[in-house]
């Protein structure tokens, strides 16, 4: 490969790094951030004052509308679509791909799990439209999978699309719907706000810190052949 074009190829890499790096730094300050004021005024004012807003105020229509999203977001949506890419990626025989995939998927469990028991923050009990789940609240793990787990879903699926225009379209889809299943349980009334952009920055942090290990194993096997 000619100079220039490895250097080229260099640089990129090293932005890309370094712009992974940033979202890591800025998704685990954010969270920080968020569990150490969740329990202090004014936002402990702020949260409860919303969750109050949702149960007394939100029209019915919205919190019917959130509830697929909720789903998407929960073990029903994340099994389905975690069946279909691991059987793509097993057919492909995408190794390196399916053990991202994995970590990902089966990573936003693990540290949710371990951080709402650390937390064990109570969830809202001012009216919810569904029954409440009995984990804690904090951080919220159908936000954190709808960052982490639809993004990792977004990036192997990217990557395999010929057209720009199609990648655009698929991150927008996978923003919004990440967006969506956060909003879903704060209009359900399952999860204060806190706890919702706790799991975006959570989510954040561990799609991009994958992506550097397998961005590193990546390059090792390369320089390897």
């Amino acid at each position: 490969m000619p100079w220039s074009l490895t250097g080229s190829a260099g640089r990129a890499s090293e932005r890309r790094r370094a712009f992974l790096v940033a979202l890591v730094v800025a998704g685990l300050i954010g969270f920080g951030a968020l569990a150490l004021a969740y329990s202090h005024e004014p936002v402990a004012r702020y949260d409860q004052g919303v969750a109050r807003w949702v149960a007394d105020d939100l029209p019915s229509w919205v919190q019917s509308s959130a509830r697929p999203f909720s789903w998407l977001g929960g073990w029903i949506g994340l099994t389905i679509l975690g069946v279909v890419a691991f059987a793509v990626l097993v057919r492909e025989r995408a190794w390196l791909d399916l053990g991202f995939f994995l970590a990902t998927f089966l990573g936003v469990q693990l540290v949710v799990a371990l951080l709402k028991g650390e937390f064990d923050r109570s969830r809202p009990h001012v009216g919810s439209a569904v029954p409440l789940p009995t984990s804690p609240a904090f951080p919220s793990g159908h936000a954190t999978a709808g960052v982490a787990s639809l993004g990792a879903l977004a990036v192997l699926a990217s990557e395999r699309l010929p057209s720009r225009r199609a990648r655009v379209w698929l991150w927008s889809l996978t923003v919004f719907l990440g967006l969506a299943v956060g909003l879903s349980r704060i209009a359900l009334d399952v999860h204060y706000v806190t706890d919702v952009l706790a799991g975006w920055c959570l989510g954040l942090a561990l799609l991009a810190g994958c992506l550097l290990v397998r961005d590193g194993l990546r390059a090792r096997a390369r320089s390897a052949q």
